[in-house]
């Protein structure tokens, strides 16, 4: 029986998978922890909470980040160069927002 071997494209795609789900699980549990918990007096402050709001940031960045990039490639110059702002901008307010 011959081994499959898993392509580059279907590695990717399964990185993606991840990142989208891995962003879905803690938007999900963050929403929960920032808007219901102190409505019960529960402190939810704190370095604990900054650091899973920035793996969350960095996690929906990378599972858009493959998409948009095909779209931006396929569509020029100008888009690929809006593109790369869009990544930087977005980085750079994901970064900040932990300080």
């Amino acid at each position: 029986m011959a081994n499959r071997q898993r392509t580059e494209g279907q590695a990717k795609r399964d990185f993606i998978k991840l990142c989208c789900y891995v962003t879905l699980i803690l938007a999900a549990v963050l929403i929960f922890v920032n808007n219901l918990l102190p409505l019960i007096k529960i402190n939810v402050s704190g370095t604990f909470f900054d650091v899973l709001e920035l793996i969350k940031d960095i996690a929906l960045l990378l599972g858009i980040v493959f998409g948009a990039w095909s779209f931006a490639r396929a569509h020029g110059k100008t888009w690929v160069i809006i593109f790369w702002v869009a990544v930087v901008l977005y980085i750079a307010s994901a970064i900040m927002g932990l300080f």
